[in-house]
């Protein structure tokens, strides 16, 4: 027998299939956790890198500010004469030195770039328009006569022509020096270098970004990809659950309910449960059918007897029945009015009747004189108003007096089985108590036996 043909005829087993879902399960969950890190990872480099870009183009752009901030002061202190200027232009160059700091910024964060060598380019052109803004603010100093100068403006050495200058004209040397086409040409050269620095930072940054973005685009692929994979073989769990366990499981119930044999399918545990249920099904049913008729059927009614009472009440599921118990009403005085005769006619009728109100599965047994019981099986839970609406068409068929059998009434006990109400001698005593309840408040109807009802009965039990 090939594997396809015994796992055909076998069935899957749910157990393997379960343990191979929950494998395929984890493995997936893994490779979903580990696809969204690296995805979240180039996210976060993303995010890095876009920071560094915007650090790195405000770093360029201090060395430019910083640079026009000392224009601005030297040329404000060449004009006006004013000494806060001259305070401010150190400031910023010895104390403040943001155009220091963005090449320090730039040097850690691009160490070998081309955007770094422009960057140093424009500071060494920026150093060098220094040494002419030095030079001007010596002319003024020397005009105004003010002794108090900054160590790098003492250090300069004014050449004899511009020392012979008159105050004022020194005063116009000066600011010549920092509004001429030499002075402002180094300006636009840094100008240019910080437009080169950002150029190439731009096609750096995008350069790796590009490639950064191809990767996280293609990782979310793979995410989407694995988290569709992943529904699909939950989607595939479910159905083979119902397939193989649930679509059985109700299909079974049904014919239990129906008293019919389990159909063999699904998984290979609940077709190992099927067949051992039909095999005692098969036993069970041969049992009653190889019961001698005279040995469990009441010769005079063709009920069950007593001792096919006491069989089924220990082959059914009694957690589905229902147990009815019947007496006649004054049955007695049929007898001694009518004879035994008619007494016993009285009583084949009766189990007629009862026969013609139930199913052909359920079960009618006459268990001694005028007792009867009826076994109803695979009952709902909301069968109550059935049962008595039976009852009362029992008693309306019994008035028919239409055979020469005189009318009588029945009253019934009746007790619900349940999960925790299987116990055959506990369910015929609920039956017998509500029995008696009927037979003490009028006969003629039925009653179900309830806790309450049980707990009433102690009572007078314990009064008497």
């Amino acid at each position: 027998m090939s594997l396809f043909k015994k796992t055909k005829e076998q069935g899957v087993s749910l157990k393997i299939a379960s343990v191979v879902m929950l494998v395929v399960s984890m493995a997936l969950a893994a490779m979903l956790l580990v696809a969204s890190g690296r995805t979240f990872g180039s996210y976060r480099q993303m995010q890095k890198m876009t920071d560094d870009y915007i650090l790195l183009q405000e770093a360029t752009g201090e060395l430019m500010a910083a640079s026009d901030y000392l224009t601005e002061e030297v040329q404000c202190y060449t004009v006006m004469g004013d000494r806060k200027h001259l305070e401010n232009y150190f400031n910023e160059a010895d104390v403040a030195r943001r155009r220091e700091h963005a090449i320090s910024v730039m040097g850690r964060e691009l160490p070998d770039s081309q955007a770094l060598n422009d960057l140093l380019e424009g500071m060494a052109e920026s150093l060098s328009l220094m040494d002419r803004e030095y030079y001007a603010m010596r002319l003024v100093l020397e005009a105004s006569g003010d002794p108090d100068m900054p160590e790098a403006v003492r250090k300069v050495t004014l050449s004899e022509a511009d020392s012979a200058l008159s105050p004022e004209e020194k005063r116009e040397r000066a600011r010549e020096m920092v509004h001429d086409s030499v002075y402002y040409g180094q300006k636009e050269r840094i100008r240019t270098n910080m437009a080169e620095c950002i150029s190439d930072l731009k096609s750096s940054v995008h350069g790796s970004q590009q490639a950064l973005e191809d990767r996280t685009r293609r990782r979310m692929v793979v995410v989407a990809g694995l988290i569709l994979f992943q529904s699909a073989a939950f989607a595939f769990a479910l159905w083979m659950l119902r397939h193989l366990g649930v679509n059985p499981l109700l299909r079974a119930v049904d014919h239990i309910r129906k008293d019919e044999k389990m159909p063999i399918v699904g998984a290979a545990e609940f077709r190992y449960l099927a067949g051992t249920y039909n095999t005692m099904y098969n036993a069970y049913k041969k049992s009653i059918d190889n019961l001698n008729f005279k040995a469990s059927h009441d010769v005079l009614t063709g009920a069950y007897n007593r001792a096919g009472f006491d069989l089924i009440s220990t082959s059914l599921d009694l957690g589905s029945s229902a147990l009815l118990l019947f007496d006649a009403d004054r049955f007695k005085g049929i007898n001694d009015e009518h004879g035994h005769e008619i007494g016993d006619k009285t009583l084949q009728k009766i189990a007629a009747v009862l026969k013609n109100n139930f199913r052909s599965d359920d079960y009618v047994c006459r268990i001694g004189g005028d007792e009867f019981v009826v076994f109803m099986v695979h009952i709902r839970k909301n069968s109550k108003r059935l049962i008595e609406h039976k009852v009362m068409q029992i008693n309306t068929d019994l008035q028919d007096e239409s055979d020469g059998v005189p009318a009588v009434t029945l009253s019934a006990g009746v007790a619900l089985g349940g999960e925790e109400n299987r116990d055959p001698t506990e369910l015929f005593r609920q039956a017998d108590t509500a029995l008696y309840y009927v037979k003490d408040h009028g006969r003629n109807g039925c009653c179900f036996w309830s806790a309450e009802l049980g707990e009433a009965k102690k009572g007078e039990a314990g009064n008497a």
